[in-house]
């Protein structure tokens, strides 16, 4: 009887940590992007809204990435077509806006394609998967927005559409908008 007593209480024990996602897989699944061993994703960010990717060029050569969808499992995607030339072993940070990757705190699964041209101006395409908890907003800013703001003379706005800060961030990691 005892024993029967100590496996009941057990089962409920589980049973509850189950029921309010203690034990479940996603909560020990390690966050991970990865993409082809020429193009290395050197850290991530995903957002409600967004996704930054830190990205290294292993090519041996100059690329230009040409655009970067990530498409989240069984749900939206989002795409950045701004070109970016990198030279070999340079780093590039992509931001991806408008994206719904969903609520912060849940896990998002989703799949990277990249289209990038070498020298011999020929077009490719790579894959790769992005593995991720989704966090509130970072403050990092986007260099073609905080160009875009400085030759349109439109920097005192981008506090008003980004969040207060965005124009010193601008400045700070672009030196643009500074006046």
């Amino acid at each position: 009887m005892t024993y029967g007593w100590a496996i009941l209480v057990v089962l409920v024990a589980v049973t509850a940590l189950s029921y309010f996602g203690i034990l479940s897989p996603d909560m020990f699944v390690p966050e991970k992007c990865f993409l082809p061993a020429d193009i290395t994703c050197l850290d991530f960010n995903v957002e409600t809204s967004r996704i930054i990717l830190v990205l290294q060029n292993n090519f041996g050569e100059i690329i230009t990435i040409d655009r970067v969808a990530v498409a989240k499992k069984g749900g939206s995607s989002c795409s950045d077509t701004e070109s970016v030339m990198l030279n070999n072993n340079a780093k590039v940070i992509i931001t991806i806006s408008g994206c719904n990757n969903g609520n912060i705190g849940e896990k998002f699964y989703g799949e990277i394609n990249m289209t990038y041209t070498k020298e011999s101006l020929l077009t490719h395409l790579i894959e790769g998967s992005i593995r991720a908890k989704i966090t509130g907003e970072s403050t990092i800013s986007s260099s073609s927005i905080c160009q875009n703001a400085e030759d349109g003379g439109l920097c005192d706005g981008l506090d008003i559409l980004f969040g207060v800060g965005y124009k010193d961030l601008c400045c700070s990691e672009y030196d643009l908008c500074c006046s």
